[in-house]
C-alpha cells in the first residue's frame, strides 16, 4: 500500500494497481499580463500615410482632422502611430492600414449639438462617412465603437425622440437595432435600407466615389 497520506497520491496508487484512469486536479492557467500602451502622445492628424488611408476610404482630410487626432505610442517595445477617435470616457479607437484596436477605456462616443434626432453608428469610419454624405447635418450622433457597447448607449439615446440607425448589414448590426427597438419602440428607425447591397455605410460611400474620393464632391 502507498505510504503517503496525501489523498491524490493514494488515488493515483489505487488507479495504477487497478489500471484505471484518474482525473488530474485542476491547475489554473498562469496569469499573463496583457501588453500595455506606452509613451502615448496625442497630436493633430497630419501623417500623410494615415490621411491617405482615410482618403482611400472616401474620407477627406478636413473631415478627418475635425474629429480625429494622431496617436503615437509604443507597444511591445516598438513605435507605432494611428488615427485616434476619442470616446466619452477619454479612451481612443485606433485605426491604421495595419492596425485596428483601442486605447482603453472602451466606451461610446456621443457628439451632441443640442438636436432632437440622433444618428447611431457602429464605428467612427461610418460616422465620418455620414459626414461626407451629409447625413449628420441637423442631428446629434452616437458612435458605439463596437456593437457590444449598445447597452452603454441606451441611457444617452433615451433623451432622443428619434433615433436613426446606420449600422452594419450583418447579424450583429440587425441584433443591435432589435435591441434598441425593444428599448425605444417606434422611436428607432433602421436606415440601412440606404445601402442594402453593402456591408456598411463606408462601403456604400466608396462605391459612390472610389479611390481619390477626397478631391471630388458628391
Amino acid at each position: 500500500m502507498c505510504n503517503s497520506i496525501d489523498f491524490i497520491r493514494q488515488a493515483e496508487y489505487i488507479a495504477e494497481k487497478m489500471r484505471m484512469p484518474v482525473s488530474q486536479p485542476y491547475k489554473p492557467e498562469p496569469f499573463i499580463e496583457q501588453p500595455t500602451f506606452e509613451d502615448v502622445k496625442i497630436s493633430k492628424l497630419v501623417s500623410p500615410a494615415l490621411l491617405c488611408y482615410l482618403a482611400n476610404r472616401g474620407i477627406p482630410a478636413d473631415i478627418a482632422q475635425r474629429y480625429c487626432v494622431q496617436v503615437d505610442y509604443k507597444l511591445h517595445g516598438k513605435s507605432y502611430y494611428a488615427i485616434g477617435f476619442e470616446n466619452s470616457a477619454h479612451g481612443f479607437e485606433l485605426r491604421s492600414s495595419f492596425f485596428k484596436g483601442s486605447y482603453p477605456p472602451k466606451h461610446i462616443t456621443h457628439i451632441a449639438n443640442g438636436n432632437a434626432r440622433c444618428n447611431v453608428f457602429e464605428g467612427f469610419i461610418d460616422f465620418l462617412s455620414a459626414e461626407r454624405l451629409g447625413l449628420n447635418e441637423g442631428n446629434d450622433s452616437v458612435v458605439l465603437n463596437s456593437v457590444a457597447n449598445v447597452g452603454k448607449a441606451i441611457p444617452t439615446l433615451a433623451e432622443y425622440p428619434l433615433i436613426l440607425c446606420y449600422l452594419d448589414n450583418d447579424t450583429a448590426g440587425r441584433a443591435a437595432v432589435a435591441r434598441l427597438r425593444r428599448e425605444f419602440g417606434d422611436r428607432v428607425s433602421d436606415k440601412s435600407a440606404l445601402y442594402p447591397d453593402h456591408k456598411d455605410l463606408n462601403d456604400y460611400l466608396r462605391t459612390l466615389n472610389p479611390k481619390k474620393s477626397s478631391g471630388i464632391k458628391l
